[in-house]
């Protein structure tokens, strides 16, 4: 089969680029995301059989929801999926059928990239190893991302976020020091490190190939990927034979260094002095004699006093507004930032609306919304940005199947009778198969009319 025209976004980078993805949560779905604001046309498999869209069957108010409502839908709904998978199409293929099977090597052989954060295994065991897909599409590059990569000791080992950032040893740097490790709060961290290496790893892998012609296996671990942003961690081990202890707010070789209330209920400024200059310039800003005094007169004896040194700032920030003080010290160059929520804070604040960060969504399902936006603007396109909205599940079937793989109307409803495809999911396929979902039906409603979404509504165009 040849490689039909790819939906191409003129301008932009990967302009003519087409990837398969087949990932969940957030390291698989944000390198998708990246890629597609870049222009590809990104192709994102799931299935009815498993979805990792929230509960099928979620409480009747929830905040993972736009207004805490779920809906008849609530799997094109749920908030944390629909910010993550932004300008994508969206299909649904069972691939434990040979019919789902033939469907993805049939649209392999239209592809560029695939890529995929599952177990090590779970391509293997579908009978879509690298090996396999190389048969199809001799040139593919191929990424599989496990938390902690295709070979080794580990490589079997189920991995979350949260897992990786405690074997990477960062979970261990984190907090404060009069606390133990269990009062650190949950991160995932990694997951997005992970993302933008796997972009710059399939990236580059585009280029070999326009080079040489071969397309490559990529095996990318997750935990290798994040414990690259802790060298000089390792480096310091190596020297001192001593691992570095949690430090809170603070930092080694300079002070100040933390976060410091403001005026008002929980407003707060964080401030890094880092250069003597910069300590000159702070004590002019602050006008208390007593930081002039000899016990904060060099870097050292300022770590040595830290704590005093936090409750003297203290009294001249916690009477002011966090802005006031943030604009105070930049226009002298002391690197400072208000502390925002993510909420009212952030869609107020100039600067991120002077840049048109947030960006107004109009989702099928989820309605109007202001959604955090792409954060690359590229010269070639006069800057403008894609943001259409997250794909409903099983939205691009009839395009994916139909103007991409030309099958014919018998096929694809031959296929949907059997839940090969579909867009409303099977009962106790929430992610992770809780019991819960195993024991309840899905809404009637929503099992007895198929959602009646315009199959080009995600159509790669200018917002």
């Amino acid at each position: 089969m040849s490689k039909e025209k790819v939906s191409s976004i003129p301008g932009f980078p990967l302009e003519g680029v087409r990837a398969i993805e087949l990932s969940e949560i957030w390291a698989g779905p944000f390198c998708g995301t990246l890629l597609a604001d870049m222009g590809a046309e990104l192709l994102k498999v799931e299935s009815v059989q498993r979805i990792a869209r929230g509960p099928v069957n979620p409480p009747k108010r929830s905040g993972a929801y736009p207004n805490g409502d779920p809906g008849e839908r609530p799997w094109n709904r749920q908030s944390n999926f629909n910010a993550m998978n932004r300008n994508k199409k969206g299909i649904t293929l069972d691939l434990k059928t040979d019919a789902g099977v033939e469907t993805f090597l049939d649209l392999t052989s239209t592809a560029d990239i695939i890529f995929c954060n599952y177990a090590r295994s779970v391509m293997e065991d579908f009978g879509l190893g690298y090996e396999e897909l190389k048969k199809t599409k001799p040139d593919i590059i191929f990424m599989l991302m496990p938390g902690y990569g295709n070979t080794g000791p580990y490589r079997d080992y189920r991995s979350m976020g949260m897992a990786i950032d405690a074997i990477s040893g960062h979970s261990f740097l984190r907090g404060y020091p009069d606390l133990d490790h269990s009062t650190n709060s949950l991160v995932h961290h990694p997951d997005a490190a992970a993302a933008v290496n796997a972009v710059f790893a399939l990236t580059t892998a585009l280029i070999y190939r326009g080079r040489t012609g071969k397309g490559q296996f990529i095996d990318m671990s997750q935990a290798e990927s994040f414990m690259t942003h802790m060298g000089e961690i390792f480096l310091e081990y190596q020297i001192r034979s001593k691992p570095r202890e949690r430090q809170g707010n603070r930092d080694f070789h300079y002070a100040p260094q933390g976060v410091y209330p403001c005026k008002g209920d929980d407003n707060w400024i964080a401030i890094s002095v880092v250069t003597e200059a910069h300590w000159k310039s702070f004590i002019r800003c602050i006008p208390l004699p007593n930081l002039r005094d000899g016990k904060f007169s060099s870097v050292k004896s300022r770590i040595a006093n830290h704590d005093e040194l936090d409750l003297t700032i203290e009294k001249w920030t916690s009477d002011r507004d966090r802005y006031e003080v943030m604009d105070t010290l930049q226009s002298s160059g002391i690197p400072s930032g208000v502390v925002l929520n993510c909420g009212p804070d952030t869609y107020g604040d100039p600067h991120l609306n002077e840049r048109e960060f947030f960006q107004i969504v109009d989702h099928p399902d989820a309605g109007i919304f202001p959604m955090t936006g792409p954060v690359l603007k590229f010269q070639s396109n006069s800057g403008v940005v894609l943001h259409n909205p997250s794909p409903c599940l099983g939205q691009h079937n009839d395009y994916v199947l139909g103007d991409i793989l030309g099958y014919t109307q018998e096929k694809m409803d031959d296929l949907a009778s059997d839940n090969v495809i579909g867009t409303v999911p099977l009962p106790g396929s929430d992610l992770g198969g809780s019991r819960r979902a195993s024991m309840e039906p899905v809404h009637r409603e929503s099992m007895s009319q198929q959602t009646n979404i315009d199959p080009n509504t995600n159509d790669s165009k200018e917002d």
